[in-house]
Order: C-alpha cells, then structure tokens, then sequence
C-alpha cells in the first residue's frame, strides 16, 4: 500500500496505558496508535527498552516512537523520583549507646531502602540526649560525656538523606524492682506523680499485665514535665518528628491516686448540685465519686491522654511549624479506647497529630488488613504508617502487609524493630530479601501537604 502524502493531516487515534511493576517501583507504558484506515502500531516499554510491532505506515510508527521515547525520558524519570512511600523502622534505645551501632544502624536502613528511622531517646524516665530535664541513661555509663546519641543519629540520618523522628516513652518511666541510680529520676525525685493502684500502691516491676511504673495523666506537675521533654527536643534537636509511645494508662486498673481522685471531684462538681456534691463529700468510701460515674470516670482518663497530646502538638508547631508529631497506637480501637483511654479516632479528628502508627503487631494476616484499614479509614486526611510486628511476621508475610498497606492507601509502614529484624545488626536476609521484591528502589517520604504551609518539605 502506497504511503499517503497528506498522513500528518490524518486523524491518528492513541491509546497510552500506564502501569506498575508488582513491586510497585518501575512505571511500565504501552502506546497502540491506529487510524481510520486501521493502520496499526504498538510499542511498549520498560525503562527505556522497546519492542515493536510494525504497521504498514512508517510514518506513523516513527510519530509514535518518538510519543514512547519522550514519555520513557522524561515522564518516567520524572515518575521514579517523584514516587513516595514511607519506609520506617523503630529503633529502640539499646542501638543509641555506642555511635558504632549508630552508624550500623543508619548504614542498614540506606543499603535496604528505608527512609524514616523513629528512635527512642526517651526509654525510662531517663535521656539519650543532652537533655535539660532528665538524667543521663544509665545505659551510657561507658561513653564519653559529650557522646550525644540523638545528635549523632540526626547527623547520619541527614547526611544519609533519612529522617529522624525523636521517640519518646509518654508515661512509662521504670520497669525494675531496682531504683534508678540518678536522684533526680522521677521514680526517686517525685514517687508521688506515680501512677497508683485502687489500693493506692505504685507498681515498679513488671506484671502480667503492666510494664511497670507509669506517671499519673491529671497531674499538673507531671503534665508539665512531659510537655517540657518534648519540647527540649524539639527546640534544641534538628529532628524530623517526635513520637509518642506510650500516651497512655496501661490498663483500667490505674490511676487512682489522690491527685487524680482529687482533680475528678473538681471536674464532676461542676455538674453536680449541692446535695450530691454534699453527699459524696462525706461518704468514708476513698472512691466515692468514681464508683458513683464510672463512665465519667473513663472519660476523665481519656482526656487527660488527650489534652496532652494536644498542647504538645500546638507548642511544638509553634515552634518547629514542619514538624511531625506522631503516636503509636494500640491498633484495636475498642481496646484503645475502653481500656488504655487512648482515643485516637478523636486524635485523628482534632488533628493533633500528623502522623498515626497502629501497632499492628500480629502475625495474623486477616487481622492485621482489618486493623490496617480501620486505621486508614480513620485518618481524616493525615497520615498512617501501619506497624509490622517482625519478631512474628515472616519475610512473605511483611511483603504481603506491604503490598496490603499501598492497596488500603496507607502511606507507608513501620517495622519493629531494628533489633529484631537485624538480629541486632548480625543478619542482613530479612531486609535484603524484601529489597528483592518491595523495595528495589529509593523512595521519597511522602510529604504532608498540611504542613507545606507551614514551611515544611
């Protein structure tokens, strides 16, 4: 068939499909072009490479050609850079006490592709920094005064294009039936803002059903105190984020200590009438007014968790306004919600935080999507790296959490922990599998358009 003069004022029909690899990391194009006298083309390509099937007008193969190998070098250089999904994994405070292990840790999380490092500065009411509140960690005793673990994450980190979150242990100060050594550990400084029992005992050990000594979430001085460790950090440290763990009461069990009995009789009387403010006033029973409103009375713990969460949000975007603030949550919400008074759907709501990480530990797989997609769907516009318990969880099952967390429209995920998927920096095939498969290419950590306003990203 003769060629037509007039082909560049023909009509040419294209069809351009876009695609991913499963990996989620290579864009794939195909581009089929016809005409009304059916002359036809299709090319595909792959990172550069392309295969065609050859129409019978070369003219407009060549006119396709050159469609594919621009969309090939620029749409898909442009695509690779711009592709984003948070890869994080919390470090605990045992990987911050030697800037050996520091940098072990830092070069593992380039070599596999990770993004965002959430370490512990703040483990048991003590600092892995240079802190204006708290003592030194015990756990630092061989160092150097001026070795300064938090400095020396940021530094590695940045220079390693990673981020850094600061992760601070909320309420949980001690897990020992021994003292800490510091007399300016609140556990020996200030026994009194501990969390108590109904029988009004403090609780320093380890339990079947605690971690240990908490502090008490109505106290004013203890409110105080964990508004001003996060905020050190936050003034002083060129973090990317800060992190709350355990913001929240360990169980239904706590706290019933006077200061807390106290401050609930304050807040119910406001809606009490004299009579009844009288009566319960002069009940012997210490618990009067809890056994009185016990709903009342979980409501008042979780505003308590709340409130702070709150003020520390406001105060730190006041003074670092791209900072992240994000929290580890229990991922059952009921749970969350009935029994450690940690509301985070509010949370989410309220937008006091940017960032929720649903710990998500189970090595069940249907329970964890279950528990993943409530988070998502709970985000309210902010957002979720889900957590992967990997001391349970083998390599397939995290690749399959993975690929779940970008089809439920998560942000990203959160492994715990370094020390375990590493076996403390001695085993790379956890993560040398995944980046395989899920994770062959760098990726950038998604930006939070709400802070772009703010001056951040």
């Amino acid at each position: 068939m003769a060629h037509p003069k007039n082909w560049i004022n023909r009509v040419v029909y294209f069809s351009i499909n876009y695609n991913r690899t499963p990996a989620g990391d290579i864009p794939l194009y195909s581009v089929a072009v016809d005409t009304p006298q059916h002359v036809g083309y299709n090319a595909s390509g792959n990172m550069g490479s392309m295969t065609f099937i050859w129409g019978t007008n070369l003219r407009l193969i060549v006119l396709a050609s050159i469609v594919l190998m621009l969309l090939e070098v620029t749409t898909l250089g442009n695509d690779l850079q711009a592709f984003s999904e948070a890869r994080a994994i919390w470090v605990v405070r045992s990987e911050a006490t030697s800037p050996e292990k520091i940098r072990n840790v830092v070069a593992y999380a380039k070599k596999n592709n990770f993004n965002v490092l959430i370490v512990q500065v703040r483990g048991r009411g003590d600092a892995f920094y240079k802190s204006n509140y708290e003592p030194r960690s015990e756990a630092l005793q061989d160092q150097p005064p001026d070795f300064d673990p938090l400095q020396m994450y940021i530094d590695e980190c940045h220079k390693s294009g990673i981020q850094i979150h600061a992760w601070l242990n909320t309420h949980y100060v001690w897990g020992s039936s021994d003292l800490p050594k510091s007399p300016d550990h609140i556990v020996n400084k200030h026994p009194d803002w501990l969390m108590r029992t109904k029988e009004d005992t403090v609780t320093l050990a380890p339990t079947k059903h605690t971690e240990g000594a908490y502090t008490c979430p109505s106290n004013p001085q203890v409110k105080e105190h964990i508004r001003n460790c996060f905020l050190d950090v936050v003034r002083n440290y060129d973090v990317d984020g800060i992190n709350f763990d355990f913001v929240r009461y360990p169980n239904r069990n706590y706290c019933y200590c006077n200061t807390c009995l106290s401050q609930f009789k304050q807040w119910m009387d406001k809606e009490l009438s004299p009579d009844q403010i009288e009566a319960l006033s002069s009940s012997p029973e210490r618990l009067a007014y809890v056994n009185a409103f016990p709903q009342k009375w979980d409501d008042f713990r979780r505003k308590q968790i709340t409130e702070l969460v709150g003020q520390i949000y406001r105060r730190a975007h006041a003074i670092k306004p791209g900072i992240v603030v994000s929290a580890d949550v229990f991922p059952s919400y009921d749970d969350a919600y009935n029994n450690r008074f940690q509301d985070w759907k509010l949370w989410m709501k309220m937008g006091i935080l940017d960032l929720l990480c649903p710990m998500i530990y189970t090595p069940d797989f249907d329970e964890w999507t279950k528990e993943a997609k409530d988070a998502v769907d709970s985000a309210n516009g902010r957002h979720v790296y889900l957590g992967i318990g990997a001391w349970q969880v083998d390599i397939e099952g995290s690749k399959r959490r993975i690929e779940k967390a970008r089809e439920l429209g998560a942000q990203g995920v959160s492994f715990f922990a370094y020390h375990s998927i590493s076996k403390d920096g001695t085993d790379d095939e956890y993560m040398a599998k995944l980046k395989e498969t899920v994770y062959q290419t760098p990726a950038e950590v998604p930006a939070m358009d709400w802070l772009k306003s703010e001056g951040n990203q």
